[in-house]
């Protein structure tokens, strides 16, 4: 049988710091601008972005 780290199946870490979390999930200026221009009001803004 293969081992489990030869195949698609990612094996995640049981836990994620803080910091890892903020960085990978905070999106950037330039991401916050686009969905800025492609929305209409703050809550249409935030449904996009999340």
């Amino acid at each position: 049988m293969t081992a489990i780290d030869r195949t698609a199946y990612p094996r995640f870490k049981r836990v994620v710091p803080a910091r890892e979390l903020v960085e990978s999930s905070t999106p950037t200026v330039a991401e916050v601008a686009w969905a800025r221009e492609k929305t209409q009001s703050d809550q249409h803004l935030l449904a996009l972005v999340v």
